[in-house]
């Protein structure tokens, strides 16, 4: 939240937005961080931007007293809003995901200590606050909270960084917080253990309070059905997204199986970041991921699976070694409740991510609506759909290839994605 009124001094916002932007991407965890500037900032922005966001840092930049921050108001002047009106815009419901809150501004630690209760921990300062200290320690302080430090030794880090560039104020920061809450980890490796893997459950709605995620189970093909059946159990409708990384045998010839099971360690982690809290996860075969989201509005699932694509394509792989990209190719299959088993849906998904291999890698794309025909080009996928559905009987699969050419006969006149 970044607020620099017309009647107050003129602040370099705008620079420490750019060195917080550019500091984050160099960490190897950047993919976790999602930085949202809201400019000018207004009381109700306040309230606006933590219901939309559920926000688990609250980064405040502007000018402040011992008793307020001063956001913009009427006219574009300074309206301060009181520290009892901040203490109890955090004390509600919707802003319970927050668990960080650095006032990057003047004399603000007596508030920053107020607001430092239970799991949250609060940063300020005691003292006048100049725009190059501002900005040097919010920088490094993402940064190494983008290489899983703990927020104590980020804070430590961001006041390092002060010091280096040769300027004072360093020893102005006070951190607020119990053990527990300066500890945590707001972003690092799938370890899933401690404090780790916040980011992800408290961007989504803020409702895990910290407990640590499941690992992702790796499962082979008649697992994966089972595991898909017992997601689907009692759904209405269902969006199942087939996820499998681009070119990782490629990638184990290259740099070494070592890159490759980094790679895997890194893409499950941006998987499990990047997916809705209630979602079922599962690999199958180690390289391709399985996500089912029950119940779901079918635009919102593909917006997330396209923001995870897009994440994987961008996220800084040469971190891991020089010249390294690593891409991944998805599709939705959605699913209405209707007459159609777990090795069929599973299967739509696997067609739909090797037409999208064809036309694109590093893409998102719909699954076909039903199994194409029998016979051709699709024996051979027909041949892992009997092997994925193995543990059927006979007649189950009969029955299954029937319903399939059924499908087929009354949606034979509706277009393909």
């Amino acid at each position: 939240m970044a607020a620099n009124p017309v009647d107050t001094g003129r602040l370099a916002l705008d620079e420490e937005v750019r060195l917080i932007q550019q500091r984050t991407e160099q960490s190897p965890y950047s993919a976790q961080i999602e930085f949202v500037p809201v400019w000018a900032a207004r009381a109700d922005d306040l309230l606006r931007e933590i219901n939309r966001h559920a926000p688990t840092v609250l980064h405040f930049s502007g000018h402040s007293s011992l008793n307020s921050i001063a956001l913009v108001g009427k006219d574009r002047q300074a309206q301060p809003v009181s520290r009892d009106a901040v203490l109890r815009l955090l004390g509600l419901t919707a802003a319970r995901s927050i668990k960080v809150v650095l006032l990057n501004s003047c004399y603000s630690s007596e508030m920053a200590k107020d607001i430092a209760q239970g799991a949250r921990c609060a940063i300020g300062t005691v003292e006048p606050w100049g725009d190059q200290q501002a900005a040097l320690f919010a920088a490094s302080f993402y940064r190494a909270l983008g290489f899983g430090a703990t927020v104590t030794e980020a804070v430590e880090q961001g006041c390092t960084s002060i010091l280096l560039e040769g300027y004072t104020g360093a020893d102005d920061v006070r951190l607020h917080g119990n053990e527990d809450a300066a500890a945590m980890r707001l972003a690092g490796s799938p370890t899933w253990g401690g404090k780790t893997g916040q980011v992800r459950e408290q961007a989504q709605d803020g409702s895990r309070d910290g407990r640590a995620a499941e690992p992702i189970p790796l499962l082979n093909e008649s697992q994966c059905a089972d595991f898909v059946t017992s997601s689907l159990e009692g759904a209405r409708s269902a969006a199942l997204t087939y996820l499998d990384v681009d070119g990782l045998l490629g990638i184990n010839d290259r740099y070494g199986e070592h890159v490759g099971d980094l790679v895997i360690q890194r893409c499950s982690e941006l998987v499990a970041a990047h997916t809705a809290e209630s979602a079922a996860l599962c690999r199958l075969r180690g390289d391709q991921y399985v996500i089912v989201e029950r119940n779901v509005d079918a635009s919102s699932a593909e917006k997330r699976a396209g923001r995870l694509v897009t994440q994987i394509r961008r996220h800084k792989w040469s971190h891991i070694s020089r010249d390294l990209h690593v891409s991944a190719t998805g599709s939705i299959a959605h699913w209405h409740g209707v007459e159609e088993d777990s090795p069929s849906l599973i299967l739509r998904a696997v067609l739909g991510v090797k037409e999208a291999k064809v036309a694109h890698r590093a893409s998102l794309a719909a699954a076909p609506l039903a199994l194409p025909e029998l016979g051709g080009d699709f024996e051979s996928e027909r041949a892992k759909l009997t092997h994925l559905s193995s543990y059927l009987s006979s007649d189950a699969r009969y029955s299954m290839r029937k319903r399939t050419e059924a499908r087929l006969e009354t949606r034979r006149g509706r277009p393909r994605f």
